[in-house]
């Protein structure tokens, strides 16, 4: 079955003529003129697709709207950061094992309020674009993390996936592993959600100092495209406003959360670090060792369903990456339609990131 026609089908079938639905063939073609002929093909057929499905020709019912278990999940997720910033004030000193407890909680539960931010990026978390923006944002601010920066982010990694910024695990000819396994390790082990967390301080400065933080910032960057959406939209006014609001909130959160700790603040540093710690595993793990040139290819990855509820199906990163229209409650279903196969196990996969930098071919595996 076409990703074009899950996409659709996800749909109430009253909707299926507007524009969005069709324009869900759209969304690949971009990246698959880049790819061989076959990738063209493919790309003309989903297109035609799109068009007998947008006229009802579905054969997948709508699945009912997941927004109840979101908002499930965001009250478990809103407690849990209530808990890791002010634990103090609502239990007392912790002892030594409450607050190894907590820790794990934080990093065990980064990958869920991960998914929710996820979900409202790509405008699958309510149907309100308004409420997806709002909750969006405090998801960021409560993790760190700029709302607005972290969509331009990810939207370009579906644009452009495996861009000079998107495959942290190349290294070029004449630069020594070893000296490239620094940084790499660095951006693996939490450096890289640091880096993304102070994203936003180029919006700090004005418009014209902004354009020179970027310009410079990715100097040498071999897609062109990458640069000039990344002026536009940290030069646009509104979600300058928003980053800098955002940015501020945050350090003013994570400074009362200190104050709350009050000595005890390197318990709240350890749950921050084990959280970005995660998010950076988990960051690169589905493309690790991807061609250039991969286009959407990402990997499926088996995890027994109940851990795939803790990661809100993040192991179905491929499948994602087919049909970003998709619910993260709607992907299980759409790798069996799609007859998609898993690339091995979530956790192996994840770990072999620890192999190290690798020089990254145009097409085919990753050198050595």
């Amino acid at each position: 079955m076409s990703a074009t026609r899950l996409a659709c089908a996800s749909k109430p079938k009253a909707n299926c003529s507007s524009a969005p639905c069709f324009q869900s063939a759209t969304l690949p073609i971009g990246i698959a003129v880049r790819g061989s002929f076959g990738v063209a093909i493919r790309v003309a057929i989903r297109h035609h697709v799109a068009s007998a499905i947008c006229q009802g020709q579905g054969d997948m019912e709508p699945k009912r709207s997941a927004t109840p278990l979101n908002i499930a999940l965001l009250a478990l997720a809103g407690g849990i950061v209530v808990a890791v910033y002010f634990a103090p004030l609502l239990f007392g000193p912790l002892p030594f094992g409450g607050k190894a407890a907590l820790v794990a909680l934080a990093a065990l539960t980064a990958p869920m309020h991960w998914g929710l931010m996820h979900e409202a990026i790509h405008a699958k978390l309510f149907a309100s674009s308004g409420v997806n923006l709002m909750v969006g944002r405090l998801l960021g601010i409560s993790i760190g993390l700029s709302f607005d920066s972290m969509r331009f982010g990810h939207l370009m990694h579906h644009r452009a996936n495996r861009h000079s910024f998107d495959r942290p695990e190349d290294y070029p000819e004449g630069k020594s592993w070893f000296v490239a396994a620094i940084g790499y390790y660095f951006t693996l082990l939490g450096g890289g959600t640091l880096k993304a967390s102070l994203t936003p301080l180029p919006v700090l400065l004005p418009s014209t100092g902004t354009r020179w933080a970027i310009r410079r910032l990715m100097a040498g960057e071999d897609s062109a495209n990458v640069k000039q959406a990344a002026l536009r939209t940290f030069t646009d006014p509104s979600r300058r406003r928003r980053m800098r609001t955002d940015f501020l909130a945050t350090l003013s959160l994570m400074s009362l959360a200190v104050m709350a700790w009050g000595r005890g603040w390197p318990v709240f540093a350890l749950c921050i670090l084990a959280r970005w710690t995660v998010l950076s595993l988990l960051d690169n793990a589905p493309h690790y060792g991807t061609a250039r040139d991969a286009g959407n290819a990402a990997h499926n990855t088996r995890l027994p369903p109940l851990l795939s509820w803790l990661v809100l199906n993040g192991n179905y990163h491929g499948v994602h990456h087919e049909v970003a229209e998709l619910g993260w409650q709607d992907l299980p279903a759409a790798f069996h339609h799609l007859d998609a196969h898993f690339a091995g196990r979530w956790l192996p996969t994840l770990l072999r990131q620890f192999r190290g930098p690798v020089r990254i071919a145009d097409t085919g595996a990753a050198g050595t």
